[in-house]
């Protein structure tokens, strides 16, 4: 360590080899502790440097554009259930379709966690998009169910699944520890604002062109997120020797508590975001309201306060703003059944809206902090497969819930679900990160 200015020595926390934050590196929060006394920090290994104190660089900036481009190519399949329907599916298999994808995508990440060790994010996301473009391209030669179209998704999947583990995997790892709250706040600005407007360009592709217009332009968008990586790309990524690349282990990943504590949180906020999402629009029209004022306000808010508060995460701490985000989240999916038909229901979009852009962010800077330098790849994949889990049992769990008990107390149910979370932060050894 070296600096124009050095304060004396700095007190570090003892390291415990049962955790594997600390092999081979530096404590993250041990970084930002150095950082902010003006030192110079460089992990054990020399080939790995410790990220620069910058955000808007130029690999950054086309990360970003490729994955507004990628989720925005998901975002317009999100009408698929509508070409299912065309072709006779019932709704029964219209959910085993949509289903397949998210599925596979879950199932591969360990695996893509583990390519992204030993050949690189690049190539891992360069493989995905490959999977990604070629199954965009196959939905317009489907025209019935049947086993082609669902390994058409389960490819799609497999494809989402490789690009999510390189990508983030490459903001965990090229993030300062001091601007991680605000890189993943622009990363969740960049998902939301595609997720927001894609439907809705989808819509207007599928009246005037039909479903094969909806293709090409999902498949082109997939093509256009691949040439931002590539432009973003110019300068390479780290290297690591044969010995170092397979060192990687999800076991040990996985028995370090604080982690595992913060994948129950995780699972958590993913689960009752995806219950929202699923049956907001069927409760809505149970009571005769509409649900697309909600989701407009609500993303809507998540993306004003991604844009205006993001800083503060890195101020205030990931775990200080996870405990304050909960309470909003929990409570919006509580009032849902019984604002849904007042105007109050816009502020409960705004609550929920802003405390998931929060959760999102904290979740995803606390996940980025774990780890060695090398390990980034292996624990961003973990992280990432169990969110994407939540959103499987948010529809496949909570619709049972819904067929036992009803819609209101569905909502109902899952807010108080979600206050676990808050009681995870507070009391679990997840504070330990």
């Amino acid at each position: 360590m070296s600096g124009a200015h050095d304060p004396g020595p700095v007190a570090e926390p003892a390291p415990s080899a049962a955790s594997p934050s600390n092999r081979d590196s530096i404590f993250a929060h041990s970084v930002e502790n150095h950082c902010k006394h003006g030192v110079l920090v460089t992990f054990a290994n020399k080939k790995t440097p410790v990220p620069l104190d910058t955000l808007w660089n130029r690999p950054f900036l086309f990360l970003n554009l490729s994955l507004f481009l990628m989720f925005a190519s998901i975002g317009l399949l999100y009408l698929y259930p509508l070409a299912l329907k065309a072709m006779g599916s019932d709704h029964h298999t219209i959910g085993w379709v949509m289903g397949a994808f998210s599925i596979s995508a879950v199932l591969s990440r360990p695996l893509m966690g583990s390519l992204a060790v030993r050949k690189g994010e690049y190539w891992v996301i360069s493989a995905g998009m490959a999977l990604s473009l070629i199954s965009s391209l196959c939905y317009s030669f489907i025209t019935l169910f049947g086993p082609l179209m669902l390994l058409v998704r389960v490819v799609h999947g497999v494809g989402f699944s490789a690009f999510i583990a390189g990508s983030f995997s490459l903001v965990a790892k090229e993030a300062s520890p001091l601007r991680r709250g605000a890189a993943f706040s622009m990363v969740g600005v960049s998902l939301m604002a595609s997720i927001a407007v894609a439907p809705s360009f989808g819509e207007a592709l599928i009246g005037r062109y039909g479903f094969g217009g909806l293709y090409v332009a999902a498949a082109g968008s997939v093509i256009l997120a691949w040439l931002a990586i590539i432009m973003g790309n110019a300068s390479g990524q780290p290297s690591f020797s044969r010995d170092e690349r397979n060192r990687v282990r999800y076991l040990p990943i996985l028995r370090d508590r604080p982690f595992f504590f913060l994948l129950c949180s995780t699972f958590i906020f993913a689960h009752s975001q995806a219950t929202l999402t699923n049956f907001l629009a069927l409760i809505a029209a149970k009571n005769d309201a509409a649900a697309g004022p909600f989701f407009f306000f609500a993303y809507l808010a998540a993306i004003i306060i991604l844009l205006t508060l993001g800083r503060l995460v890195d101020r205030y701490g990931n775990l200080c703003l996870t405990c304050f985000s909960y309470p909003f989240l929990s409570l919006s999916i509580l009032l849902v059944p019984g604002t849904i038909q007042s105007p109050l229901f816009l502020i409960t979009a705004a609550m929920f809206g802003g405390g998931m852009g929060l959760l999102f962010v904290t979740h995803n800077a606390l996940a980025a902090s774990h780890g060695s330098f090398r390990e980034k790849p292996a624990v961003m994949s973990t992280f990432t497969g169990v969110y994407d889990s939540g959103f499987i049992t948010g529809a496949v769990v909570s619709g049972w819930v819904a067929h036992q008990v009803g819609l209101d107390m569905l909502f109902i149910a899952s807010g108080f679900f979600t206050f676990l979370g808050l009681l995870i932060a507070m009391f679990s050894p997840m504070k330990d990160i």
